[in-house]
């Protein structure tokens, strides 16, 4: 059985499958923007104030949730 992968895009939310940069497999941020093959994801805390900014390739992320109807 085939599996499927959804396109990831602006204002989905992300999980690290590996790390990237000084963050940890399993954290979770919003994609910002998207460059093709890297996103740019915004890192936030319980309250929304943006931690980082990091560029994570495709590659690294799963989405756990799609911010726009599609």
């Amino acid at each position: 059985m085939a599996t499927v992968r959804h396109q990831i895009a602006e204002h989905d939310v992300v999980e690290l499958r590996e790390a990237v940069d000084a963050w940890p497999a399993g954290t979770s941020g919003t994609v910002v923007s998207d460059y093709g093959d890297t996103k740019l994801v915004e890192i936030s805390d319980d309250s929304g104030a943006t931690l980082d900014l990091i560029q994570a390739p495709l590659a690294k992320l799963d989405v756990t949730w799609h911010g726009a109807q599609r």
